[in-house]
Order: C-alpha cells, then structure tokens, then sequence
C-alpha cells in the first residue's frame, strides 16, 4: 500500500463521486497532477479551498488512492473578479497540459508565486506575472526558449528588432515586432515589463507557443476573460 504524509498541493478541480464522496484532482510539489478520492467528504461542514496551499495525506493501492487528511498551509486567499479568471485560467493549463504522475516542481512553484502576487500587483504586472508562469509551464514541458540568444546562437541585443519562429526561438529581423529589450526582460527573473505595447506582444507570442499544445479545444477562461 501507497502512504504519503504532508505533501503541499493545490486544488484544481473536485466532482461529486458515489454519493457522499468527491473526486478531487491536486497538483502536488512532489508528485505533479494527481488524482484522489475524498470519501463522505460531502457530508463534512469543512469544504476543500482551491488557490490555498494545502498539506495533504493519502493512501491506497493502485490508480485512485484515498485523501486520508489535509489542512491549510498557505496564507488567507479570497479570488474575485479578474484575478478568480487569471487564477482560473493557470489551473486549466495545469490540467490540460501536465501530464498525471510526473513532477514539476519549478512550475508548482511558479504557480504558488502567481497566486501569491495577484493581491499586490498591478493589472499589467498581473499580466507580466501570467506570461512568467506560462513560459515556466513551457520549459518544463521541453518548450522553453532561451530568451538572451537567438537562434544563430548570438546574444539579443537591446536595440534590434526580433520575430519568435515556433519551435526554433528568435531570429534577428528588421521589421521584428519583438524589442530585444522585451526579451532581455524576460531573461531575467528580476525584471518586469508593464509597458502595454510589449505586454500584447507577449501575449500573442505565448498564445502562438501554447496553440499546439492545447489543440482546438477552447479554454473556458480565456473565453470569459481573453479578447482578441
């Protein structure tokens, strides 16, 4: 038998499950996307959060284990408005993109320091914050782009103009719409972009590296927030 003590893990999404039960799936620091059974959970006066660290236990042998206890280990977090659909739209990219069972821890992080930020940032900072975490879901996915050298292997410089090539990275262009100081930005974990322009530009590049990954089933938050 499975026994797993005090793992931190989110919760991305529950259902009812047998009656009096739920069917929850975490996304945990040390085991990635799992999937648990919470029996007579429904009948607690106790509800599961989500965008709360938790810590939690579980047992069981084969796929679907059983939620034996859990507590909070995160500060007070109360999502409204836009920041509930920002929010919401990481967890479907968690659940559409990371496969069950596998560790990723550095977007586990990524993903607690986003959700940790929403209640002190700025709506462009916000934005700047989502697109960290998208291009963090990438790199561990084996998408990633080196955003200080193009794929000559030169290093960007700030003053030249850049295109993003899927799959290959930047290449030097007269007419890019990529600013090599908006991709020096994004090589360093310090910096972050508000300039409005730049942020649109990001958004459209990520969507573009997203795209083939996702297929064409529509993100139901990108329906309620995302606009062309």
């Amino acid at each position: 038998m499975t026994r797993v003590e005090n793992s931190s893990a989110f919760l991305m999404h529950r259902r009812m499950y047998q009656g009096s039960s739920l069917l929850l799936d975490f996304f945990t620091k040390d085991f990635g996307r799992i999937r648990l059974i919470a029996r007579g959970a429904r009948k607690g006066k106790t509800s599961l959060q989500m965008f709360q660290c938790l810590s939690i236990s579980f047992k069981g042998r084969g796929d679907l284990k059983s939620l034996s206890q859990w507590e909070i280990d995160d500060l007070p977090r109360r999502l409204i408005g836009n920041d509930l659909i920002l929010a919401m739209y990481a967890n479907e990219l968690i659940l559409r993109l990371l496969p069950e069972g596998d560790e990723y821890f550095e977007t586990f992080k990524s993903y607690w320091t986003f959700l940790s930020s929403l209640d002190s940032l700025g709506a462009d900072e916000k934005e700047f914050a989502l697109r960290k975490f998208e291009n963090q879901i990438l790199e561990d996915l084996g998408y990633g782009v080196d955003f200080g050298f193009d794929i000559d292997g030169d290093a960007i410089q700030l003053e030249l103009n850049y295109e993003f090539i899927e799959q290959q990275g930047f290449c030097l262009s007269n007419n890019g719409s990529l600013l090599g100081k908006t991709l020096l930005h994004l090589s360093s974990s310090e910096d972050i972009i508000t300039d409005k322009n730049e942020l649109i530009i990001l958004k459209k590049m990520n969507r573009k590296r997203l795209k083939s990954l996702l297929g064409d089933k529509p993100l139901k938050s990108k329906e309620l927030f995302f606009v062309d």
